[in-house]
């Protein structure tokens, strides 16, 4: 059983491959000088071996983590750097771990054969230290799985929950880089359909409430997709939505890489079920699902990076999925189905 305030197994595990294996490679430089004593020979193959196979726990690990833990949208793509660094090395040193074996058994590690080899062990020293700075940037940088960096975001969301009624706006605010952000205030029924480029439907049926002394919209849906997005184009991207959905029978979607109807990326949340997926030349793919509750007000996230995409409910991963990255596009939001959605803030801001 794991302490309660270690959220994984991943901080146990990492670190005993890495000593291996730079083990492996320093005695690996010291056979070149004591080649007659075979016990090095024998310690460098079992510490290769050990070492790749304490990879392969730490990489698996390692994705179980990173859904068990609040990923803050900055330190995303160093989340997926870490991850891609983690693959490429678990698959050097697989490759170069069978060779040694293969060497070793054949007794060839004679002559320049040794040193040709060397080479390639510290290459792989070096991607396993790049690998490792970057999951030490994700702790001690962006403070990813620190139980009080987490306290304190709680904290700081709730403040900001409390403030928003002061910074309500009836249009959303752009910023230079693409991103933007819009609480819901007074009037955004009036220009929701002069601050979003619309799809799908002509008019947009909005009204606002007030709801725990904060205004929200309130949209009707129809039958219709509607599309809602802004001009800016993004590529990395982390979007939000604070909704409530207990009124709503259908389809909202958080959009991004939008292109066209036919063409972009999205969170889709129908019922109790949140999926993720890519809508490509009209064609729907599913890259992965699961279960969320829908009652009540909930916020819903999605972050893109590179080849990584991720879907939040309340700051818990509910699907990682990774897919080709799109073409770099709009982000907004859609939705179809009957009865009426609330929104009370809608942010998308550029990695």
């Amino acid at each position: 059983m794991l302490p309660d305030w270690i959220p994984n197994i991943h901080p146990f595990v990492v670190h005993f491959p890495i000593a291996l294996l730079v083990i492996a490679v320093l005695f690996d430089l010291a056979r070149l000088w004591f080649r007659e004593q075979s016990w090095l020979q024998n310690a460098v193959i079992t510490l290769y071996t050990l070492g790749t196979v304490g990879l392969i726990a730490a990489f698996l690990s390692g994705r179980q983590a990173v859904e068990t833990v609040s990923v803050t949208g900055d330190a995303v793509p160093v989340v997926t750097s870490h991850e891609d660094w983690a693959l490429y090395t678990l698959i050097f040193f697989g490759i170069f771990t069978a060779i040694r074996l293969w060497t070793w058994w054949k007794e060839l590690e004679k002559g320049w054969v040794l040193p040709a080899l060397i080479v390639p062990a510290l290459i792989g020293t070096g991607m396993l230290w790049y690998t490792g700075e970057q999951g030490a940037k994700l702790v001690y940088k962006h403070g990813v799985a620190v139980g009080e960096i987490d306290r304190l975001g709680q904290q700081i969301e709730e403040l900001e929950q409390r403030l928003a009624g002061f910074r309500e706006e009836a249009g959303p605010e752009m910023r230079d880089d693409g991103s933007w952000i819009w609480r819901i205030g007074a009037g955004a029924d009036q220009v929701i359909t002069e601050s979003f480029s619309t799809e799908g439907v002509e008019t947009v049926d909005a009204s606002t409430g007030r709801d725990d002394g904060r205004i929200h919209l309130e949209l009707s849906a129809t039958d219709e997709k509607a599309f809602l997005y802004t001009e800016g184009d993004l590529s990395a991207v982390d979007g939000r939505a604070e909704v409530n959905l207990t009124d709503f029978n259908g389809e909202f979607l958080l959009i991004h890489h939008f292109t066209d109807s036919e063409s972009y990326q999205y969170i889709r949340i129908s019922g109790s079920e949140l999926q993720q997926g890519q809508i490509v030349n009209g064609s729907d793919n599913v890259l992965g699902a699961g279960r969320v509750e829908t009652g009540g007000w909930t916020t819903f996230r999605v972050t893109a990076s590179g080849q990584h995409f991720y879907g939040y409910q309340n700051g818990n991963t509910i699907v990682h999925t990774h897919a080709d990255e799109m073409e770099e596009g709009r982000t907004g939001f859609a939705f179809t189905g009957s009865g009426n959605i609330k929104i009370r803030l809608i942010e998308f801001t550029a990695l």
